[in-house]
């Protein structure tokens, strides 16, 4: 029988991690095949296919030259050692990094505490046999846990106890010397002193003794590394705020330059993260610190990016439509865009907070019950907010539309999202609630297509009634032979006669919408009638003088 290289490892550590017999198993074909996955059939199996694949990876890490292959060597074996760990309980952005500090500190326990011979760790028939869920490496904490259901059912892996203690473990342990048959002796120093691809390992181990001098369990070359690695992002952070502000002092409104500012500062928080965690390698709480405080600025820039996007669309659309900033339509698009960007906002924050380990129901639970309170403490506002998307959509009155409410007339200003502004005839500005507003009855004198003209003529009282028909006639051709008047209706009737004076009721209709065009037209058919009236020989007894009805129309 031919002893692969694994085989004569595990014999060599004094553990025989096979079934009845010496052989490589799983692990060995994974050695060949990069798309063999680890047995974790067992703890056997799972710590077998663990310990093994760990001590191939620090053999390619320590090894005094690190080529491409190698690397990408290392970077599968790492996938592949990460499903030995049950991750569900680490925040979804912390799971690249803990999970690789938690391989490397149970690694340096298993190398460090005594095992047991390979026969007294259950295979895979003693946890069919005893229907063996859970089992416990013997005189530790470190428990390996049997998935229940999902596609890796019946797999044996550490357990989520295990991977968040692995430091702490690491900690009681580390004055414990490696046992003889030790398979990584050094790992996690190597991991944390030598750091990532981008610094020379000879750069390293060329500093001079005091650099390696560990401070909170960090070396000073990695405190050195961090500070400058902050300064830099501390000045590419205020070179993109300074950029935002013109030599004058008035901010830019073009959109590269007010994206600039929240772009660095995505890119800032993801190059330091990427630094901290796979270059210098920072451990331990610190890092943990870190990332949450790397990934609070990255949101920041996310949330700013999403506001200027949302706001530089809404431009855009108003712009392309060719509509004016203060229009009904211009705001409507400016709500849609706020009403969207805070549901992205919401979404996006909603994510952060799970990708940090912030509990999401709680959360949404708490939002609901504070939101139903302050939806009940401002039921006056949201319908004042309601009441305002009603008039942007049914669009009774637009701004510039000269309108009349109740008692007051005037031309509108403003339609907000909580009330309308409408300044009045004696140029007071008139602000109504939105609410209020959209229950009264509006007359919109914008929109008429025509504008009435009617008034009373006044006159003496001794005519005759032959001589009264024949100015009624001449009154009614001037309203059908003027040409801003309609043909109809345009009447000119006798509405009373009485011994103190005779009274004639003008009414007619104006082709105009435009209320000084009305007065001119209005003034030109009292002059003419006045010329008609004086031909006849029936002078007037006193001024015409407007009906209630002109004086509704022209007020």
């Amino acid at each position: 029988m031919v002893l692969t290289p694994l085989v004569v490892l595990s014999l060599q550590r004094g553990v025989i991690w096979a079934d009845g017999e010496i052989n490589a198993g799983p692990t060995a074909a994974a050695a060949s095949n990069p798309l063999a996955p680890l047995d974790t059939s067992s703890p056997r199996a799972t710590l077998r296919s663990f310990c093994d694949t760990v001590d191939r990876i620090n053999a390619n890490f320590t090894a005094k030259t690190h080529t491409l292959k190698e690397r990408l060597e290392t970077r599968r074996l790492l996938m592949q050692t990460v499903t030995c760990l049950d991750l569900s309980g680490i925040a979804s952005s912390l799971v690249d990094s803990e999970s690789r500090q938690a391989i490397v500190c149970l690694k340096e326990v298993l190398d460090r505490v005594p095992l047991p011979p390979a026969d007294e760790i259950p295979d895979a028939a003693a946890v069919k046999a005893a229907g063996l869920k859970r089992w416990r490496l013997p005189g530790t904490e470190i428990t390996l846990s049997r998935i229940a259901d999902g596609p890796r059912e019946g797999d044996f892996i550490f357990s989520a106890e295990t991977v968040a203690q692995a430091e702490r473990f690491y900690d009681l342990v580390r004055h414990i010397p490696y046992r003889a048959d030790a398979g990584s002796p050094g790992l996690h120093e190597a991991y944390v002193t030598l750091g990532g691809w981008m610094i020379p390992e000879s750069l390293i181990r060329g500093l001079p003794a005091w650099a390696h001098m560990r401070i909170l369990g960090e070396t000073v070359w990695q405190w050195i590394a961090m500070t400058l690695v902050f300064l830099g992002s501390f000045s590419l952070v205020r070179r993109a705020w300074r950029r935002r502000v013109h030599a004058d002092g008035v901010r830019t409104r073009d959109f590269a330059g007010r994206l600039l500012f929240p772009a660095v500062l995505v890119a800032v928080s993801v190059a330091s993260d990427t630094l901290l965690t796979y270059q210098i390698r920072i451990t331990g709480d610190k890092l943990l610190a870190i990332k949450i405080g790397l990934h609070v600025v990255m949101l920041v820039g996310v949330l700013g990016g999403v506001l200027v996007a949302m706001s530089w669309l809404c431009d855009l659309l108003i712009n392309a439509k060719g509509l004016r900033p203060e229009a009904v339509d211009s705001q409507l698009i400016r709500l849609a865009g706020k009403v969207s960007t805070f549901i992205l906002i919401a979404w996006i924050l909603l994510n952060a907070a799970d990708s940090i380990g912030i509990p999401v129901t709680p959360l949404m639970a708490g939002l609901g019950a504070g939101g139903l309170a302050v939806a009940l403490a401002s039921q006056y506002t949201i319908e004042n907010l309601i009441a305002g998307i009603v008039i942007f959509t049914d669009k009774p009155v637009r701004i510039g539309d000269d309108c009349q409410f109740g008692s007051v007339r005037g031309h509108v200003e403003r339609i907000g999202l909580r009330s309308t502004r409408i300044r009045g005839a004696d140029r007071s500005v008139i602000s109504v609630p939105n609410a209020e507003f959209a229950k009264m009855q509006l007359v919109n004198y914008t929109q008429r297509d025509h504008i009435p003209l009617a008034f009373t003529l006044t006159l003496q009282p001794n005519i005759a009634p032959r001589t009264l028909r024949k100015l009624l006639d001449r009154l009614q051709r001037v309203l059908v032979d003027h040409k801003r008047l309609a043909n109809e209706p345009a009447n000119a009737r006798l509405a009373s006669a009485t011994p103190s004076a005779i009274s004639v009721d003008v009414s007619a209709v104006a082709l105009t919408s435009d209320d000084d065009e009305h007065l001119a037209i209005r003034e030109e058919v009292l002059l003419t009638m006045m010329d008609v009236i004086r031909d006849c020989g029936c002078d007037t007894s006193a001024e015409p003088t407007a009906s209630p009805a002109l004086m509704r129309a022209a007020a």
